[in-house]
């Protein structure tokens, strides 16, 4: 059975971007990256962001074309305030282009209000439309807004700034169509949601309902298709948003708490 951290590794270089090319950045050619000879296992116990960005330091570290050349540089005023973080800072060996890249892996849920589309997290104080306003006012600009914070070797070179947001959109089993907001990915990776109070009778009579592991929830089911998995049962109570494979259908379910999303 292929490990956990392989198929980790091969979603980045192979699954769908949730975010595609924006105005500040465009998207790190991520399919250039490839599976390192020798994979070893990561600790899949620590917070889902700081996984997938260890994931993505072994295949930069890996890579022929890409140096890896600093990883969460801190940038800090000259009273030492911290004024942001780069999450990568490699060069592009091929043009000798500096670029700093940010990565993020999300998932949000379309729900209908009547004041127009929302897109919370599986905790709703996390969104869509904020997690984009911070990427591109804040994070992607750090370098051209706090150059003289950098390390001194790098302040004078041209530097781009790129990024990698991969995820799934997940829209209601209701939906009558597919929620499409401002620079979502056009094959981005979609899902269907749908509350605990809803599962009744939804998935049908003995359906196979297992629970996706955190670690694996931005890898296409593709990859994990002979990947066992914990089995759920719908008449059990939950307190957050589970991630299920459901018939073994490519299409990932999220199941939510009763009163998703006004709170946690």
């Amino acid at each position: 059975m292929i490990s956990p951290t392989h198929v980790l590794l091969q979603s980045l270089t192979q699954g769908p971007l949730l975010i595609g090319d924006l105005p500040e950045a465009s998207s790190f050619p991520y399919r250039e990256l490839a599976l390192p000879e020798d994979i070893e296992d990561l600790n899949l116990q620590q917070k889902l962001g700081h996984l997938y960005e260890d994931a993505l330091a072994s295949l930069l570290e890996a890579s022929p074309r890409f140096e890896l050349l600093a990883r969460n540089l801190q940038l800090q005023s000259a009273d030492q305030i911290t004024l942001g973080e780069l999450d990568f800072l490699l060069r592009d060996l091929a043009s000798e282009q500096l670029i700093h890249l940010e990565l993020a892996a999300k998932f949000y849920l379309a729900v209908e209000t009547p004041s127009g589309l929302a897109l919370p997290g599986p905790d709703a104080r996390d969104n869509y439309f904020r997690k984009l306003n911070r990427l591109r006012s804040h994070q992607l600009p750090l370098v051209e807004n706090h150059r003289s914070a950098l390390p001194e070797e790098y302040r004078q070179e041209d530097i781009v700034a790129q990024q990698l947001v991969y995820g799934c959109l997940f829209d209601h089993i209701h939906a009558a169509l597919p929620a499409k907001p401002e620079f979502v990915h056009p094959h981005c990776r979609r899902g269907r949601w749908l509350s605990i109070n809803e599962c009744p009778g939804f998935f049908g009579p003995e359906p196979q309902l297992q629970i996706i592991p955190k670690p694996l929830w931005p890898v296409p089911l593709s990859l994990i298709e002979n990947t066992p998995l914990e089995p759920w049962n719908p008449k059990a109570s939950i307190d957050r948003c589970l991630m299920l494979r459901v018939n073994h259908d490519p299409t990932p379910y999220f199941v939510t708490p009763p009163v998703f999303p006004s709170s946690r």
